[in-house]
C-alpha cells in the first residue's frame, strides 16, 4: 500500500517546513482518486518545535471549501524540525483521521529533508510507500 503524491506538493511541504523552522509546520492534503495534488498550509496554534495544533476555524473552512471543490481529504502533513520523520507518541494519540495518510517531513539533515508517509489506525503505525507522481 502506498501514497501517490505530486512532486510539486512534496516540494511545497518542504518549503513550508523550512519557512516555519525551528517550529513544526502543519497542513492538509487533498486530491482525487487517491492521488494527492494539492495542499493547504495551516497555522500551528501550538507554536512548538515538538507538536502541532490546527485552528478549529481553519479546519472548518477547509472542510467547507473541500465540499465545493470536488476534491477529497487524503492526508495530513507536519514537520519534525529536529527529529526523524516518524510519528511521535503525540502524533499517534492525535491521529483522528484513520482514512488519511500522515506525512512527516524531517529537517534533521537540513540539506536533505526526509519525507515519509504513514497509516495510523487505532494506535498502530505502518509506513506507506510514497509514489511521487
Amino acid at each position: 500500500m502506498g501514497v501517490q503524491i505530486e512532486a510539486a506538493v512534496i516540494d511545497s511541504m518542504v518549503e513550508h517546513a523550512r519557512s516555519e523552522a525551528p517550529l513544526e509546520c502543519c497542513g492538509l492534503l487533498m486530491g482525487r482518486d487517491g492521488r494527492i495534488s494539492r495542499l493547504r498550509r495551516m497555522r500551528n496554534l501550538a507554536q512548538s518545535p515538538v507538536r502541532y495544533e490546527m485552528a478549529p476555524g481553519e479546519l472548518f473552512r477547509f472542510f467547507k471549501d473541500l465540499r465545493g471543490s470536488g476534491l477529497q481529504h487524503l492526508g495530513i502533513y507536519h514537520s519534525h524540525p529536529s527529529s526523524e520523520a516518524y510519528p511521535s507518541a503525540t502524533d499517534v494519540a492525535q491521529a483522528f483521521y484513520p482514512d488519511c495518510a500522515y506525512l512527516i517531513l524531517s529537517l534533521l539533515a537540513p540539506g536533505a529533508p526526509s519525507v515519509r508517509a504513514f497509516s495510523i489506525l487505532e494506535g498502530l503505525v505502518a509506513e506507506l510507500a510514497i509514489d511521487r507522481a
